[in-house]
């Protein structure tokens, strides 16, 4: 096993070279170099992911995040005895960064970030594998019981299963089962790893293929210190997240982008309750600057978007709950609060021209009456000018009870808001039926005048998405697929291909992407201080007749 000094301190060169024949399989091209033909390619369509994660376990409450949304607390408990020190921090990650950059400054060369890649990644593996079972063994011994119920059984065989040779591992993957213990420590093995591991992983994984590559990717991040992490920050506090991010924005030319996440709670914490050390507004300012494109809301956790003071007249103890800090508890003005905080950033949003995320769907919450707070209703009296994706489009299972996808579609269809999209992330239904979505995506598609043939974009929730299991790493093929027969038919709104909108021109239109426009002018300005040639995807946005015949619309601000 590498020593973690190889890796992390000057001896990145040392690292691949003790890996010998782990990185050969690269082959001739520079790998991952922003230019790399096997995931960069001028004539394949534009295509965008408006909708991924690349977080660790040092940036969020893993173990209650297990224990309360996921419902597992055996596996809760063994997260919160394991040794946190194996996993990279933002700070480790950024001096990793750094010396990356360093190694690659006269060029990238054959080899040389790919072997710095494979170094990191089983390394990191091979560490985590270990101290996971480790822990695991630790505590069976002390708590026997616990080991013997139907969950903690399963949990055991799902850690005492992995092997600590990657390449093994990723073979065993194939036959996980979505939902199950596996899937779900398989997810988890993704928080163990360096963030820009995790994104050359998500390259490997979705712009190897012939057709597409993926050629801007938006990460999405979380704040959950207030709603799951009782006010307490995690090891790499989001100002740390925000460093890591631009240097990877920075390493993959401009490929990647992020959405900075903005917690009402923790910013109540800080204006009213001043029990929190840091401003949420502060840092979504801050990161504007720095690679960020928009903002992450995440209404599961706990608030609405709007009317949280009604919610509170309606249950005055709504927000008692146990995950929660005390000082919410306390505060009978919460409700108000949480709607001030957010009219703050709806306002500032849109005087700077930014993008909001919103996790729509009912999942990921720590309680039912919290993921409800997802519902449509909530999005009535927000400004009609706010520029939106609803992540997820209302409801993971569209074919099954599309009654929340259908009240997303009745929001969008409102003349005023004509800045309402909604995306294509973990729709389950692509993995185990798809030509069942298939013909419910025809008809919603089609629907009011073709409103949202104009309006619906890919997005994969990766990596979120492994907790889906083995079908997980079709995902992109999956929705190539549907969208290749759904071209066979014609969409009012649209001249020409289908897919060519929901894979790459409306998420750049919903970004605001076209030349000149402000946000475009904020990356323009990124790119040329940073040293970072013109991206890919820029080419595909200004020169779409190029390679698609498809025009970029400017979004009405």
């Amino acid at each position: 096993m590498l020593t973690r000094r190889q890796v992390t301190t000057g001896g990145l060169s040392a690292a691949a070279a003790a890996l010998g024949g782990c990185a050969s399989w690269v082959g001739p091209a520079t790998y991952f170099c922003p230019d790399d033909p096997r995931i960069s390619d001028p004539t394949t369509p534009l295509t965008i992911d408006v909708h991924a994660h690349v977080f660790n376990g040092t940036d969020i409450p893993v173990a209650p995040f297990i224990r309360y949304v996921h419902k597992i607390p055996v596996l809760g408990d063994i997260l919160q005895k394991f040794g946190w020190e194996v996993v990279p921090t933002g700070a480790q990650e950024i001096a990793v960064l750094h010396e990356i950059s360093q190694q690659i400054s006269a060029g990238c060369g054959p080899h040389t970030l790919a072997q710095m890649y494979v170094a990191h990644r089983n390394y990191q593996h091979r560490r985590s594998v270990h101290q996971l079972k480790q822990t695991l063994r630790m505590l069976e011994r002390k708590q026997r019981a616990r080991f013997l119920t139907t969950q903690g059984k399963a949990v055991s065989n799902a850690i005492h299963n992995l092997s600590e040779d990657y390449a093994e591992n990723r073979k065993n993957q194939k036959f996980i089962a979505a939902g199950s213990p596996d899937a779900v420590v398989t997810f988890l093995l993704r928080q163990f790893q360096y963030r820009y591991v995790n994104v050359f992983d998500f390259l490997m994984e979705y712009s190897t293929g012939p057709s597409r590559k993926i050629d801007l990717m938006i990460c999405h991040f979380l704040d959950f210190d207030w709603p799951l992490g009782m006010g307490n920050r995690t090891p790499t506090p989001i100002s740390d997240q925000i460093a890591v991010m631009e240097k990877i924005s920075i390493l993959t030319g401009g490929r990647v982008h992020y959405y900075v996440p903005f917690d009402p709670m923790k910013q109540v914490a800080h204006d009213f309750l001043h029990c929190a050390t840091e401003s949420p507004m502060d840092l979504v300012t801050n990161a504007l600057s720095r690679g960020c494109i928009g903002v992450k809301m995440y209404p599961p956790m706990g608030f609405a978007p709007c009317g949280n003071a009604s919610v509170q007249r309606s249950w005055p103890k709504f927000w008692h709950q146990r995950w929660l800090p005390d000082a919410i508890w306390q505060d009978d003005k919460f409700g108000k609060h949480l709607d001030d905080a957010l009219r703050t950033l709806y306002s500032w949003c849109m005087t700077n021209d930014v993008p909001i995320m919103a996790h729509t769907s009912h999942s990921e919450g720590p309680s039912d009456a919290f993921e409800s707070l997802t519902d449509a209703q909530y999005w009535h009296d927000v400004p009609t000018a706010l520029r939106v994706n609803f992540g997820h489009f209302g409801n993971t299972e569209i074919p099954k009870n599309d009654k929340d996808t259908s009240a997303y579609v009745t929001l969008m269809a409102d003349k005023r808001r004509i800045n309402l999209y909604a995306d294509s992330a973990y729709l389950s239904h692509s993995m185990d039926d798809p030509s069942n979505l298939t013909t419910k995506l025809s008809e919603l598609l089609k629907a009011n005048k073709g409103l949202l043939a104009q309006r619906f974009m890919y997005g994969s929730d990766w990596e979120m998405l492994a907790i889906a299991g083995a079908a997980s790493e079709n995902y992109l093929k999956i929705f190539e697929k549907i969208f290749k027969k759904l071209d066979n038919d014609s969409f009012p709104g649209v001249p020409g291909k289908l897919s060519t909108q929901f894979f790459g021109f409306n998420a750049a239109n919903y970004l605001s992407l076209k030349a000149n426009s402000v946000p475009r002018r904020r990356l323009d300005t990124f790119y040329s201080t940073r040293g970072i040639p013109t991206p890919l995807w820029v080419t595909k946005v200004d020169n779409p007749s190029a390679n698609t015949h498809m025009r970029v619309s400017q979004v009405p601000h």
